[in-house]
This record gives structure tokens, sequence and C-alpha cells, in this order.
């Protein structure tokens, strides 16, 4: 085993953080996987009975875009993935078998010189697909359940060494746990996942005041059978905040053909240097909303390949600030629940400090695949993307904004996402997630010394604290 400093890592040796910035924390040793399959099984083989041996905790890491330390276990070994991003499609079955540490950015091309697509991803194309799929992602695809309702199968290694295959019909419990269950399972080698065709799509928006969004959304969503790919944003400028929509569809116009251009994103150092003036300026945030009102105006009717679409990087997002930084957070909430929601958001986000860049909103249809499934219905997730100095102050007040969210998303029947901050209580988690005592149960079913570990299972396998008590600011 060797230790070097990749992705988001500190600089310090002997230290890992995740995108967040918020997780820096002491590791043992961080040990990249083989690229290649056999080798890398017998690598981490090694490595597991090395970690049982000398009482070791194991966590896994892609990317690292998940912000609860999810990807690290302090004092431990964090395995990285990146290396093993093998890519074969099936061309018969249109199934590709991808290694979990593949990246999106080189999914989608390589998909794209056989005119297939990914089914179902994030907006974004910068995670790892073990990772996807260990927080059971969604995007922008039409009306879909998460990412695990595409998945054929994969194989996970166990605690004890053993190579597995999970399918809805083999191992279906470990299926069930491994899809979102946050590497607490064992190591996802890699995944079968359906592809879907390549298809050209015509891009279309309409405004609307954001209560009419539920129902401007069955009128030209739900009652349209072109629409392929889907999301909604609203304004957050103080002085009209949240009450106002755009929603954006594409709409299926004609297949692509082999090879269809990819191409880089257009405006990209323009888009930029908007965003970054709506940080903690509201004349930016309304001149945001304005420009890109008057720049997607300009783009209706303009074609796009599904490919293109999803092949989109979220550098013109990330924050570069020292003292500052981006966190997530996440809802899910029934249709009919709508327009309470956004009055909630209305009433308790103006009283906190943190900054609200964005919101999207996608529409996600019931999850049948997951034991911790969020979608137990058909939802809408509203995104929202806040920024926040790196002090314990502001960190004190993102804890006490998530938590009333919560509280909130809980009266109306929706539930949050884990990926992001530990900021929930545990009666939180309890009361979203009633499965969460069973989930941790068959935890220590298949893994009794809880070799495979993370800050979140950390936080809340206990009763005990409702705080992320190692996060360090600096």
């Amino acid at each position: 085993m060797y230790f070097t400093d990749v992705g988001f890592s500190s600089s310090e040796k002997g230290f890992t953080n995740d995108v967040s910035r918020l997780n820096r924390s002491p590791i043992d040793s961080l040990v990249l996987v083989s690229s290649t399959a056999d080798s890398a099984i017998q690598q981490l083989i090694s490595l597991l009975s090395y970690a049982r041996t000398n009482h070791l905790q194991v966590s896994i890491a892609g990317a690292k875009h998940s912000m609860g330390g999810h990807t690290i276990a302090p004092n431990g070994i964090q395995v990285d993935m990146l290396p093993f991003r093998a890519l074969t499609l099936d061309t018969t079955t249109n199934i590709l078998t991808v290694g979990s540490g593949a990246l999106w950015s080189e999914v989608i091309p390589y998909l794209n010189h056989y005119n297939r697509a990914v089914s179902i991803m994030q907006s974004d194309n910068a995670f790892s697909v073990g990772g996807s799929i260990s927080v059971n992602c969604h995007g922008w695809q039409h009306n879909k359940p998460p990412i695990a309702s595409t998945v054929q199968s994969f194989r996970l290694l166990k605690v004890d060494g053993r190579l597995v295959t999970c399918s809805r019909t083999e191992n279906e419990e470990l299926f069930s746990l491994v899809l979102g269950g946050y590497g607490l399972f064992g190591i996802i080698i890699d995944v079968q996942l359906q592809t879907v065709p390549n298809e050209l799509y015509t891009y279309q928006r309409i405004t609307v005041p954001a209560t009419d969004y539920p129902d401007s959304y069955q009128k030209y969503i739900d009652q349209n059978p072109k629409a392929r790919m889907v999301y909604g944003r609203l304004n957050v400028n103080k002085k009209d905040f949240l009450q106002k929509a755009m929603l954006n569809y594409f709409e299926y116009k004609a297949p692509a053909t082999k090879d269809y251009p990819l191409t880089d994103p257009s405006f990209t150092k323009l888009k930029q240097s908007i965003f970054e003036g709506s940080r903690n300026d509201d004349y930016g945030k309304e001149l945001r909303w304005q420009s890109e009102k008057l720049f997607t105006k300009t783009l209706t009717g303009n074609t796009y390949s599904r490919n293109q679409i999803m092949n989109e990087s979220p550098a013109l997002y990330l924050n570069q600030s020292a003292t500052r930084t981006d966190i997530l957070h996440e809802y899910f909430i029934p249709r009919k629940n709508f327009r309470q929601f956004i009055k909630q958001l209305q009433q308790i986000i103006p009283q906190h400090q943190a900054d609200l860049l964005n919101v999207t909103i996608r529409n996600v249809y019931k999850d049948e695949d997951t034991y911790l499934r969020y979608a137990r219905e058909e939802v809408f997730a509203f995104v929202m993307f806040f920024n926040q100095p790196l002090t314990s102050e502001a960190e004190q007040d993102m804890t006490h904004l998530t938590q009333e969210l919560i509280d909130a998303v809980h009266k109306l029947n929706g539930t949050y996402y884990l990926p992001y901050r530990l900021h929930a209580t545990q009666n939180q988690l309890k009361a979203t997630y009633p499965m969460i005592d069973t989930f941790f149960q068959n935890k220590l079913k298949y893994d009794p010394q809880e070799i495979f570990q993370n800050k979140f299972y950390q936080q809340y396998k206990n009763t005990k604290s409702t705080v992320d008590s190692t996060t360090t600011l600096r």
C-alpha cells in the first residue's frame, strides 16, 4: 500500500477531504486500485485481508463529490477506484459494462461512438459510476426513477474477499442495499447498465409563476409525448424570492447518427463570470436570472444530441475561494405539496446567512429497487446550491437551516437526500428513513467487523451526536 494525493485531498500528506472542503481528515493510507480487473480484484482481496487482520477501517472513493465524509473513514484506508475505468458495450444487448471508477465524462464519448447514450445520470459528467450508484443519483431524464432502475447487475467484493454478482434475481438483498448504500457493504468492481439510443432534441422553455410550475409541467411535459429531458429553475434574488420559474425541456426530433459531434459548451467564460457575480450579490442574482431568460430564449428551437446535453462539466459552478465553499441540499416533495414547499422555503431561507445561488427542479418517479429509497412516489426534487464561509459560525447556521428545512419537508411527506452534509439529527434521519435501523442491522450482517466505514455511518449508527464532530474548518 502507498499514499498519494489525488482529487480533493488536502495538500498535507496523510490527510484527505471531499468537494465540500469541510471534511479534512487523517487517513492511514490511500490505495489506488489497479486499472485491470484481475489485478484490481487480487489487490483488493489482499487489502481487505490486511484491514481485517490489523483492525483497520476501509472507505471507498471515486470523484469525492459527496459532502458528508461518505468517502472517508478517519485513520483508515481510503480506496481510490478512479483508475479502474474499463468500458465494454455489448452491441447485441446494448448493455454497458463499466468499471466503477469510470467518470461519466469518459462514458459519454465512448457510448457516442456506438450511437448509444446513458439512460439516467446526474446533470453533470464529473461523477464516477460507482459513486453515482452508491448514492442512487437521478437527473434531467424525463419522468424516470433514479439510476438504480437502469442497473442490470454489478460485481461486488465483499468484506471476506468473495466476489459476488448482485442483481434483481441474484443476491437480491445485497443488490438493494448496495444501490444507494454509500459503500458500506463492499467494493463495487463493475456495473452493467442499460443504455438508450442517442437522439437529437430541440430545446424549448417557458417562464411561469413558481406556483404554476406543477400545472405547467403537466401541460408541457406530462401531456407531451416528445418530452425527453426536463429541468426547472427558480429565481433566487431577494426582490421576488422564489416567485418565478423557468421550465426547460428538450423534445425528440430525430435519431442521431453514429459519432454525432460532441462539442465544447459555448460561452463558458461568460456564463462563469455571470454565475460568479451572483455570489453574495443580489444585483448579480437578478442579472443572472435576466441573462438566463434572454440567453435561453435565443436557444429555443436549437438542436442538441442527448449525449451533448449530458456531457457538461460542473467546473462552471465550482467555488475556487479559499474562504468560502459551496454546499448542496436536495429535497424530494410529492407533486401535490409543491406549492406548500415553495412557501416554506420563502419563509425559512431568508432567516439564515447562507447565500442561495441556485434552485433546480427535477421530476423523479418511484424507486422500486433500493433499500434506502428517497422516492417512494413521484416527487419533484429541489436541488439547492448554497455558498457559505469556511467558519464554524457559518457551519452552525447551515446546520440550523438544514434541520428547519428537513422538519418542513417531513410535514409535507417528503424526504431529504443523504449524500450531503451530516446536519440532520438522529431523529430526523429515522423519521425520514424509517428503515434506517434495519439498514444498519443488515450492515452488521454482511460486515460484522465493520470494516467498511465512513463518516455517515459513524455519525448515525448510534443515537449520540447529531452534528459531525469530526468536521475541521479551515
